[in-house]
């Protein structure tokens, strides 16, 4: 009798255990099977563009139009992939960077557009979260953090998390010429060729606010710009022949443009200063000031007013700007 009863017993907490272990089975597999990192659940700051990466013909040509003509001062020169870099600083937390070597041919001019975040490596692992293969974090040859990928249609994207002991960090406050035509990069264009394809990027994973669309003419669509998600400067989508540009028209549509408060003033600054170009200060199609000065490799460096001085056409131009 004592034998059965132990027995039981033993029966029991058999049953017991395996009733336990099925329970954590269920629930582990209820929390998902294997603990894994979770994907960040809010996506980092976007605060801007942080710079500009293009080719221009050479060290001597890049001095003279952005710093005899915009008035930009050099800040540093490193090694790239491609060659040296020459670093012009147009504000504490925006620079141009040119790689003085073009091969006069076809060869990609307009390089790389960066955005500033507050946190790379966050950024990173939310972008990787949803989809997209960002490279690595790293320290880049400046200092600060920084990764890139390639935007739906091939566009070389880069972030940057600017540090206080980078070599722009130690630079904070100094280097702001009173010459600078400019004090800010308001927006840098690209060519595209599909709207919905770049906003699965930038509007959709990135979180980009619509601001204005509009074209050369009545009932076309030229012109697609999209705001950063935190800070005033904006992207253009450059919708004219975005599906298969010459090289011309690449070395036109991919542009960055710098903010002008006071044109006319500015336009002067410049033909004093020696600068040769035909063109004179217009208001375009979104109802602000521009004028156009090109890189004798035919790249367009824009400027702009900050606000419309006339009714934009095609269609409202929605809070944002500096």
């Amino acid at each position: 009798m004592a034998r059965n009863e132990r027995r039981a017993g033993r029966q029991w907490w058999g049953w017991l255990a395996m009733a336990v272990a099925g329970l954590a089975v269920v629930l582990w597999l209820g929390a998902g099977g294997p603990r894994v990192a979770a994907a960040p659940a809010r996506r980092p700051k976007i605060l801007g563009i942080a710079y500009v990466h293009m080719r221009l013909e050479s060290a001597a040509s890049a001095q003279r139009i952005f710093h005899q003509y915009f008035g930009f001062d050099r800040a540093f020169t490193l090694a790239g992939a491609a060659g040296p870099v020459i670093y012009y600083k147009v504000n504490d937390y925006q620079y141009l960077e040119i790689t003085p070597h073009w091969d006069g041919g076809a060869q990609k001019r307009f390089m790389t557009l960066a955005f500033r975040t507050n946190d790379a490596r966050g950024l990173r692992a939310y972008l990787a979260a949803r989809g997209f293969a960002p490279s690595a974090v790293h320290r880049r040859a400046d200092g600060n953090l920084g990764f890139a990928l390639r935007d739906p249609e091939g566009h070389h994207i880069a972030f940057e998390q600017f540090l206080p002991d980078s070599r722009t960090g130690r630079l904070r406050g100094k280097l702001l010429s009173p010459r600078r035509l400019s004090q800010w990069i308001i927006h840098a264009g690209f060519v595209v060729a599909s709207v919905p394809r770049e906003d699965r990027l930038f509007r959709q994973a990135l979180g980009f606010h619509r601001m204005w669309h509009g074209g050369m003419t009545a009932g076309v669509l030229d012109w697609v710009d999209r705001r950063t998600t935190n800070g005033p400067d904006w992207i253009e989508y450059m919708l004219r022949d975005g599906a298969h540009p010459s090289i011309r028209t690449r070395a036109i549509a991919n542009h960055f443009s710098l903010g002008i408060l006071h044109m006319h003033q500015a336009y002067r600054a410049l033909l004093a200063r020696g600068w040769k170009g035909q063109g004179k200060p217009q208001i375009g199609r979104d109802g602000k000031w521009q004028l156009n000065v090109y890189t004798l490799a035919g790249s367009r460096v824009e400027m702009m007013g900050p606000k419309p001085v006339r009714k934009p056409c095609c269609s409202p131009m929605l809070p944002g700007g500096w």
